[in-house]
C-alpha cells in the first residue's frame, strides 16, 4: 500500500456525472426547502445551536446535542461566506445548503481521489527507477462509482437537511485521502477536526488507519519463499517472525482459516518490526489516549442526554451489517450468489465472476458461524427505547418484524451469514479458473497495455487482502457494537470503506508507474526526472483510457447500483415529502418518515 504521488486529473467525464449529481441534489433540496421550511427532528436542536454560536455566544451549550461542537464551528464559517457573497435566505436554508455543497463537491472529489489512489488491483513490481507498476481502471469507472458513492441513499438523503453526518464522513474520508498522498501533512488536523463532528470517528481515524499504516509498513510474505505454498499455522508463525513479514493472501484465494492465519501473523509481525511500528504509529496513538482523556473528563463518550445514550457491547449490530451492504449493494453481490448455487452454464454471461464453490464456507465452518450468530442474537439482541418509541424512522418497522415471534430473531440468522459471505467475496473479485505464473501474469499486463484494442471480453479485477478485512472489521466492530441504538446512518462510513475497496470489472487502462523516487536511494535529479515521467504517462494514461472505452464492455453492475440509488432514493423522497403524517399528542405539526 504505497503512497501516491499526487491528484487525479479531471476529465471531461467529470462533467457528466458531477452536473448529474448536482441536478438530482438541487432538485432534492429544492423540493425539501419547499415543504419543509422549519427545522425538522433533531434540526430543531442543530439550527438552534448554530444559531446561537453565529451571534458569537459561545458558552451556550444545549444539553441534549450528544456531539460535539464541529458542525456549528463549521456552520458559523459557512454563514459568514454565504453573508459575504451576499447570498441571503432563511438560516435554515443556508444551514442546510453546507450539507448540499459537501454532498456535491467535497464528497464527490474526495471520494475520486481514493478510487484512483486505493489499491485494489494486483500490483508488479518493475526494475526502472519509476518503481511500482499499478493496473487502473478507466476514468469513466471511476466517474460512475463516485456518482454512485454519492448517490448512496442514507447519505443523499441528508443533502437537504442540517444533520451532521455529510460533514463528519467528509473529514473522515478527507483524513483517508491524505493517507494515501505522498506528501500528505494534514492527515492528523483532519483526524481531530473529524472527531469534533462525531465521537465513533475515532475507529476510522486512529484504529482503522493505523491499522493501515502497519499493513503499509509490514513486507508482505510471499508463497513459496518466506511461506511454504501450504502453510501451517506453525509455518505462518514462524515465517512471520523469522522474515518479519506478513502472511496475506488475496481474498479471492482465501480459506476460512487464511483469515485467522493472516490476524496470527499480523500480531507476530507486528512484534517483529517493532521498531519500525513504533514512530509511524505515534499520531494514531495520540488520538486514542486523548481520546480516552476526553472520555474520561467527561464521564463518558457523548456530551449530552447521557441517560439515554450509554455505550454498551451491542454484538448484533455486526449481523445488522450484512444485510444493509446486502440490501444497498446487491448489485456487485447477486453474482457471488448465483454462481455458488447454480452451474455455470444456466447463469447469464454477464452474471458469471468464475468459479466461486471453493470459497463457499464447508459445512464445518457454516454450522460454527451460525452457532455463534444464533449465541449472539439470543443474549445480546439490544432494542433501544427510542428505537420502538418513535415511527418516524425506518428501523421501527424492521424491528417490528423481528419481534413479531420470538423464532424470528433467530430465523434471519442465515440471511445474515450469506449476506456476510457474499459481501466479502465481492470485496474479493472472480477467481480465475486456473492460477497464473507470475510470468504469465505479467506478460498478460504486457500484452493488454501494448494493444490498442482490447480483447472484448472484460477481466475481472482481483481484489484486496485478507489482511484489509480484518482491519475493516476491527473498526467497524469497535464504531457499531459500542452504539445501543440502530440507525442506517451509523453504518454509513462502514459501507464507504467497504465500498471503496470493491474491484471494477472493467477492463484496466494502460499501467500507470508511480513514483517511487522517495523510497530509492537515487539523487535529486534522477527524482526529478522520474517525476516528469510519471506526469508523462498519466496524460497517455487517461487519453488511451478513453480511447479504449469504446472497445470495452462495461461494467454492468454500475449501472444497476445507479438505476438502484436513484429508485431508493426517489421512494424514500416522496414519502418523505408527501406522506406526513400527525401524532394525536402533537396535532397540527406534521410528521415524516425518514431513514
Amino acid at each position: 500500500m504505497n503512497k501516491q504521488a499526487g491528484f487525479v486529473p479531471l476529465t471531461p467525464i467529470v462533467l457528466l456525472s458531477s452536473g448529474l449529481l448536482l441536478i438530482i441534489a438541487c432538485y432534492w433540496f429544492s423540493e425539501v426547502t419547499k415543504a419543509v421550511p422549519a427545522p425538522y427532528l433533531d434540526e430543531v436542536f442543530h439550527v438552534r445551536q448554530a444559531l446561537v454560536y453565529w451571534a458569537n455566544d459561545w458558552a451556550t451549550w444545549d444539553p441534549k446535542i450528544t456531539t460535539p461542537a464541529g458542525l456549528y464551528i463549521v456552520s458559523y464559517a459557512w454563514l459568514w461566506i454565504l453573508k459575504v457573497l451576499r447570498l441571503s435566505s432563511s438560516y435554515v436554508t443556508q444551514l442546510r445548503s453546507l450539507n448540499l455543497f459537501q454532498g456535491t463537491i467535497a464528497l464527490y472529489l474526495t471520494s475520486r481521489q481514493l478510487l484512483f489512489d486505493i489499491p485494489r488491483f494486483e500490483t508488479s513490481t518493475s526494475e526502472d527507477a519509476l518503481g511500482t507498476t499499478v493496473a487502473r481502471p478507466l476514468p469513466i469507472g471511476i466517474d460512475h462509482t463516485t456518482l454512485n458513492i454519492c448517490l448512496f441513499p442514507p447519505l443523499f438523503f441528508f443533502y437537504s437537511l442540517f444533520y451532521t453526518d455529510v460533514t463528519s464522513t467528509v473529514l473522515v474520508l478527507l483524513a483517508y485521502m491524505d493517507f494515501h498522498l505522498e506528501k500528505g501533512r494534514n492527515q492528523y488536523f483532519l483526524s481531530i477536526a473529524a472527531l469534533f463532528l462525531r465521537q465513533t470517528n475515532i475507529f476510522w481515524t486512529a484504529i482503522y488507519l493505523g491499522g493501515l499504516e502497519v499493513l503499509r509498513i509490514l513486507p508482505k510474505g510471499r508463497s513459496g519463499i518466506e511461506f511454504p505454498c501450504k502453510s501451517t499455522f506453525l509455518d505462518v508463525v514462524t515465517g512471520s517472525w523469522q522474515h518479519s513479514c506478513l502472511y496475506d493472501p488475496l481474498i479471492k484465494d482465501a480459506w476460512f482459516e487464511d483469515y485467522i492465519k493472516a490476524g496470527v501473523s499480523l500480531l507476530v509481525a507486528s512484534l517483529a518490526n517493532m521498531q519500525r511500528l513504533a514512530w509511524p504509529l505515534v499520531p494514531y496513538l495520540s488520538l486514542l489516549v486523548g481520546f480516552g482523556g476526553f472520555v474520561f473528563w467527561n464521564g463518558g463518550v457523548v456530551l449530552g442526554d447521557k441517560e439515554n445514550h450509554i455505550a454498551s457491547i451491542h454484538l448484533t449490530q455486526m449481523l445488522y451489517i450484512w444485510p444493509y451492504i446486502a440490501f444497498f449493494s446487491f448489485p456487485f453481490l447477486l453474482p457471488y450468489i448465483l454462481n455458488a448455487i447454480l452451474p455455470q452454464s444456466v447463469i447469464p454471461p454477464p452474471l458469471r465472476v468464475g468459479s466461486t464453490l471453493y470459497l463457499v464456507p464447508r459445512l464445518g465452518i457454516t454450522l460454527l458461524s451460525l452457532g455463534a450468530m444464533l449465541i449472539v442474537v439470543r443474549y445480546n439482541t439490544i432494542v433501544h427505547p427510542f428505537t420502538l418509541a418513535d415511527n418516524r424512522h425506518y428501523p421501527f418497522y424492521v424491528f417490528r418484524l423481528l419481534l413479531r415471534h420470538p423464532s424470528i430473531k433467530y430465523m434471519v440468522t442465515p440471511i445474515y451469514y450469506v449476506c456476510a459471505w457474499a459481501a466479502i467475496s465481492a470485496m474479493g473479485g472472480a477467481r480465475n479458473g486456473k492460477k497464473e505464473t507470475s510470468i504469465q501474469s505479467k506478460r498478460k499486463d504486457e500484452d493488454a497495455v501494448s494493444s490498442l484494442l482490447p480483447s472484448p471480453k472484460p477481466c475481472l479485477e482481483p481484489g484486496t487482502r485478507v489482511s484489509f478485512i480484518l482491519i475493516w472489521l476491527l473498526a467497524a466492530s469497535l464504531s457499531l457494537a459500542t452504539a445501543p441504538l440502530v440507525e442506517p446512518r451509523y453504518f454509513i462510513i462502514p459501507w464507504l470503506m467497504w465500498r471503496l475497496h470493491i474491484p471494477t470489472s472493467t477492463l484496466p487502462g494502460p499501467a500507470l508507474s508511480v513514483d517511487s523516487a522517495s523510497r530509492s536511494s537515487t539523487s535529486k535529479n534522477q527524482h526529478q526526472n522520474t517525476k516528469t515521467g510519471v506526469e508523462e504517462q498519466r496524460t497517455t494514461y487517461w487519453l488511451d483510457s478513453m480511447m479504449r472505452m469504446t472497445f470495452v464492455k462495461y461494467d454492468y453492475r454500475l449501472v444497476l447500483e445507479t438505476l438502484w440509488f436513484l429508485g431508493i432514493n426517489w421512494a424514500v423522497g416522496y414519502i418523505f415529502l408527501h406522506w406526513d403524517f400527525e401524532w394525536v399528542q402533537e396535532r397540527g405539526s406534521a410528521q415524516r418518515f425518514m431513514w
